[in-house]
């Protein structure tokens, strides 16, 4: 079983019998004839073959949730899974005493107990991570011979099956996929490229690039080939963002994945990818590591947008309508912020939808404060305004607005915060050019845009705005700051 520190080891489920403590999951005997698990969801994270001392807020929420939606909504009957009952469904499985509690219900999945195979069924659809090394060896990924020439992030001339072996400590290793084919069956090659390619076109509709994907598979009594475990989650499957894959191209190389990459990042600046969970005192070592919050609540933030991008609503929506858990919506502190006064009359209709019909959990307030005029009064803004906020900034002309705002939120330490992006009607085309163009060419693209790319724009465009503000989750992609330079030769 995987090393756990004490501070994150999930206390475990009254009057249940553990089977089996995984990194994220634990999985528990239930009093049944039947041969049925109860597998529960952590806020655990791992990086490297380490288990880490600190949890993501709603990770295991997210896996738990993400892993019904793709079963139920897409895979549907494509492949027979494992999947036995979720959210309030649980309750019939469990005692009296385990019945209703919404913690459960979040996290909790009840599985049937199954003959695991002893391999990882991975597939690649792009070059990068442990296939990237071994590509550069020689060219092969796992028996697979590839074309000369491929760099990180480039897709491949199709998706390939590179399985691994299913390491209970330290790092798995590649397999030749011929070998577990004829071990184990061709079924767990052609299904694991199936299940891919209907994700991968799937998640492309969606803005997402599945780059790659790992599957676990079991056997009832040693019959037909059956889905485990979770499928398309962030913690199995690496997603990126489609236009940043396409703007990483130019540099040949990958972006930042959906997932656990600014913890991945942080635990490299540590020096946790130099240790081996096979060595001793490594993991002693790693268990008294301190993550920053900045990091985790980046990565809570991750997870939550990648379910939203997915799904296409916000997590506790899932819940309660797909899972039927009687959970709150989360509080949406919407500010708006107006360049003029004048500027209110194509604001007044989202106004008003804000001030009068949005759902109790939403708050909202407003400022006029022009960023030509008012340069103190909109950096005094940006220090003082709430950290959950969601901000709407509108202004027309050079409506430089928004990305003044966001400059000022960074400087404080509020990168985080999204500032949608409204471009006002200035009147003439020329005047209208300018407002978008403030606001979508910004460098790094720091401000929230409409789909497509675009500036909200106008009337409807700000009641759009207001609308994605309440229901949109956001994950605002950290700029890197570039040094100033002083007294620089002029030739």
């Amino acid at each position: 079983m995987a090393k756990i520190p004490a501070s994150v080891d999930t206390k475990v489920i009254s009057g249940l019998e553990i089977y089996r403590k995984g990194k994220v999951r634990n999985t528990y005997f239930l009093p049944s004839e039947l041969e049925l698990l109860l597998s529960f969801a952590t806020d655990r994270i791992s990086i490297f073959d380490f288990v880490l001392p600190t949890v993501v807020p709603f990770k295991g929420e997210g896996l738990t949730a993400l892993n019904i939606f793709w079963r139920k909504n897409v895979l549907g009957d494509l492949v027979t899974h494992d999947l036995v009952a979720y959210g309030v469904d649980i309750d019939q499985y469990l005692s009296e005493d385990l019945r209703g509690i919404p913690e459960l219900q979040k996290r909790a999945l009840v599985i049937r107990k199954l003959d695991m195979l002893p391999v990882e069924a991975v597939v690649r659809g792009y070059l990068t991570g442990s296939g990237l090394t071994a590509y550069r060896k020689d060219s092969v990924i796992c028996g697979h011979a590839l074309p000369e020439g491929l760099d990180d992030g480039a897709e491949l001339p199709y998706p390939i099956f590179t399985p691994t072996t299913k390491a209970e400590e330290g790092h798995d290793e590649h397999v030749d996929a011929d070998s577990v084919c004829k071990k184990h069956g061709f079924a767990i090659e052609r299904a694991s490229l199936q299940l891919y390619e209907l994700a991968r076109r799937f998640a492309r509709d969606r803005g997402i690039v599945l780059a790659d994907t790992k599957f676990e598979f079991g056997r009832e009594k040693h019959s037909e080939l059956v889905l485990c475990d979770e499928v398309f989650t962030p913690d199995s499957s690496r997603f990126w963002d489609l236009k940043a894959w396409q703007e990483s191209r130019t540099k040949r190389s990958s972006p930042p994945s959906l997932d656990k990459q600014y913890v991945r990042n942080e635990g490299k600046r540590l020096g946790v990818d130099k240790r081996d969970p096979l060595v001793a005192g490594d993991d002693e070592w790693v268990h008294r590591l301190e993550f920053s919050p900045e990091v985790v609540e980046m990565t809570t933030r991750i997870y939550r947008y990648g379910f939203w991008r997915l799904a296409g609503k916000k997590l506790e929506a899932f819940q309660r309508a797909d899972m039927g858990i009687a959970v709150r919506m989360p509080p949406v502190h919407v500010h708006v912020v107006l360049g003029s006064e004048s500027d209110r009359d194509q604001a007044q209709n989202g106004l008003n939808w804000l001030g009068i019909d949005t759902p109790p959990e939403v708050t909202a307030e407003l400022d006029i404060i022009s960023c030509h005029r008012n340069p103190e009064e909109l950096r005094r803004f940006a220090e003082t305004v709430r950290e959950d906020s969601v901000i709407i900034a509108g202004a027309g002309k050079a409506a430089a607005l928004p990305g003044v705002l966001q400059s000022w939120l960074k400087y404080f330490g509020k990168g985080h915060i999204p500032v949608l992006g409204v471009a006002f009607d200035g009147g003439t085309d020329e005047a209208n050019r300018a407002a978008r163009l403030s606001i979508e060419q910004l460098p790094g693209n720091p401000v929230i845009l409409a789909p497509g790319g675009i500036a909200y724009f106008g009337s409807e465009g700000f009641l759009n705005a207001c609308g994605a503000a309440i229901v949109n989750e956001f994950f605002v992609t950290p700029t890197p700051t570039k040094e100033a330079k002083h007294n620089v030769p002029l030739v």
